[in-house]
């Protein structure tokens, strides 16, 4: 019978069998339910500061799109909102929403891109919330996103 472990270390085993090697690899990981999702976390961390194993390659992407049409707004490279989005061929409320996140505390985009943000932080909780400018305010948004144990 295969014993569960909750924390620790990946661990390899070898083990000759009559064929060759036998290899056997345990990672530790724990999968923690946020409304309908299922989401791998890494190990040891706690339902408050419970962060992905891995960056959401979706909202990562969305984050350096929103900087880089800010940039374009701030530049005058694009007049307005109307502009860039017919010049990405996007709705412009698409555009609205997702410059959004080009607004969020350098600390919060810094852990999206490293992939430490947590369990819950999409970028369709960016375009069903409203988003705080004040940072401290942002910070509060997005501890509250607090993972049930699955």
């Amino acid at each position: 019978m295969t014993e569960l472990r909750k924390m620790g270390l990946a661990q390899s085993r070898q083990r000759p069998t009559d064929t060759g090697v036998k290899l056997t690899t345990f990672i530790p990981m724990r999968i923690v339910r946020h409304k309908t999702n299922r989401v791998i976390v890494q190990p040891g961390a706690d339902g408050e500061h419970a962060t992905r194993a891995g960056a959401d390659a979706t909202l990562l992407k969305a984050l350096a799109r929103a900087l880089y049409w800010q940039q374009l707004l701030d530049s005058g490279h694009v007049a307005n909102i109307a502009e860039l989005a017919a010049a990405e061929g996007l709705d412009k409320v698409r555009v609205q929403k997702t410059l959004k996140i080009a607004r969020l505390a350098p600390d919060i985009a810094e852990n999206i891109a490293r992939g430490r943000d947590p369990v819950g932080l999409s970028l369709e909780f960016f375009i069903r919330q409203e988003l705080p400018d004040d940072w401290e305010d942002q910070r509060q948004m997005i501890v509250a996103l607090r993972p049930q144990v699955a």
